[in-house]
């Protein structure tokens, strides 16, 4: 799997998978579905999805602290299960990391008001570990050239004070730029200033 777009990540039996892609999709999700988390830990790769709904007798909750030690605590994760519902049950599944855990039996309205929530509360959380992880791939002198250019300098004055021709100042962040995923030095400024603010906070 190599999409770098927002996906929901789907693993559950056949009953019911094809359930719940269809309910993502009702959010404007599309879903990657497996069968089993074997499949599903063999074709992930670094782009953490927007939500894991992951099915307990199907190997979900070991799963789940694959998926936390692959892409953190921010990525939402439901655990369901068709059996598995009693009080114990849901304390366990929530103690190995889940977010919410429901049962296959749940109204589909209510669960997709639960995913629909959990995705919206921990969306901001999601784009600020993405900032600091994009600044953590620049180089000492990119971040160097971001950190001036933040405080307000020209390219030459970027220049001037790193000792530099403005030549090699503009290919420094040309490829900060593309290491960001932004098209210009304002946007690169804004995600340095989301950081540095989520760092502080």
């Amino acid at each position: 799997m190599s999409t770098e777009e927002s996906f929901a990540l789907v693993v559950a039996g056949d009953h019911v998978r094809t359930e719940y892609v269809a309910l993502l999709g009702r959010l404007g999700l599309s879903a990657v579905a497996f069968a089993t988390a074997t499949q599903a830990a063999a074709q992930l790769n670094g782009v953490a999805p927007e939500v894991a709904i992951l099915e307990v007798e199907d190997g979900g909750c070991g799963f789940l602290r694959e998926l936390r030690d692959r892409y953190g605590p921010e990525m939402p994760a439901v655990l369901v299960s068709a059996d598995r519902t009693t009080p114990a049950d849901v304390v366990a599944g929530l103690l190995v990391g889940a977010d919410d855990y429901a049962a296959e039996s749940m109204d589909a309205e209510e669960f997709l008001a639960r995913v629909r929530r959990l995705i919206e509360r921990t969306r901001p959380a999601r784009g600020a570990t993405a900032d600091l992880r994009r600044l953590s791939s620049l180089t000492p002198r990119e971040r160097q050239v971001l950190a001036l250019t933040t405080e307000g300098m020209s390219q030459k004055q970027v220049a001037t004070e790193m000792g530099i021709s403005i030549k090699t100042v503009g290919a420094h962040m040309q490829n900060l730029l593309g290491k960001l995923g932004v098209h210009s030095r304002m946007e690169a400024v804004a995600l340095a200033a989301r950081a540095t603010a989520t760092s502080e906070a």
